[in-house]
């Protein structure tokens, strides 16, 4: 283990840690005003990916669609989706055809990818903020759900690296992450589980149990492969980091990659199972 390497990703989460969990549970604008900026960042970094595969995003038109989708998803719900992205969509495809510049194929490919995923991953985040409030419940708990969600994703990587790098003897998926064991995904997901326990017992209102250990599970498990799911993009595009703005902790992408692929599977188990 690289203890300082960890001491500084320590740091950093200590720090901003807080005001995450605060802006989650503070909700409204704020909660809104940070996912765009967060999903802004993801895709532009997801572009800056893709052009080292000779994919020349849209940026211009990428980072429109995929900010949109995040005000909708606070305004309008799901309901706004399907006419943004074929609004972005098509903006694209007439902008690509003016271009002629790299290959239609991969830049449209890369160009309409990233605000979908992450427009659409990322806004899951303000659907469950705005969830309460729709279901006829308190706006606050909410919030909690999502304070849980984050901690248990926290706890989650930190376990997983800690015990896959003290007893990782077999490797996950070696051609995609070399460091990932099974012995520290396994770990992840216990410690995620256990996590959601004690969220449970300790703050959340409006979920049973069962529904708070649902979404450790999820976070354990779908969220690790959100991290194997960027870790993939990464190595194609022969990068270790999607940029260097975060010190010890690389670039928007690297921070919420279990966050924006676990967010609407836990949308969804809400929407359809919870209540």
């Amino acid at each position: 283990m690289n203890y300082r390497s960890f001491a500084i990703r320590t740091l950093v989460a200590v720090i901003f840690g807080p005001l995450i969990v605060l802006t989650a549970l503070a909700g409204s604008w704020y909660w809104l005003l940070f996912i765009a900026l967060v999903a802004f960042g993801s895709v532009y970094e997801f572009y800056l990916l893709a052009a080292k595969k000779g994919a020349l995003g849209q940026y211009a038109t990428g980072l429109i669609t995929a900010v949109a989708l995040i005000f909708s998803s606070y305004f309008h719900g799901e309901f706004g989706f399907f006419p943004i992205v074929l609004t972005g969509a098509i903006l694209m495809f007439f902008y690509e055809m003016y271009r002629k510049n790299g290959s239609p194929l991969l830049n449209m490919s890369a160009s309409l990818f990233a605000p979908v995923f992450y427009g659409a991953g990322l806004g899951s985040f303000i659907l469950i903020r705005e969830m309460g409030v729709r279901y006829g419940l308190a706006y606050a708990p909410a919030g909690r759900w999502i304070v849980m969600l984050i901690l248990c994703i926290w706890v989650c990587d930190t376990a997983a690296y800690i015990f896959g790098s003290y007893f990782g003897k077999h490797k996950l998926i070696p051609r995609i992450s070399p460091n990932k064991s099974i012995e520290g995904t396994a770990a992840g997901l216990i410690f995620a589980l256990i996590t959601a326990w004690i969220c449970h017992h300790a703050f959340i209102v409006g979920l049973r149990l069962q529904d708070a250990l649902v979404v450790g599970a999820i976070a354990g498990s779908i969220g690790q492969y959100g991290d194997l799911f960027e870790s993939m993009l990464k190595r194609d595009a022969g990068v270790k980091d999607s940029s260097r703005l975060i010190p010890e902790h690389g670039g928007i992408l690297d921070r919420f990659d279990s966050l924006t692929l676990s967010a609407p599977v836990v949308y969804l188990y809400l929407k359809f199972c919870a209540f």
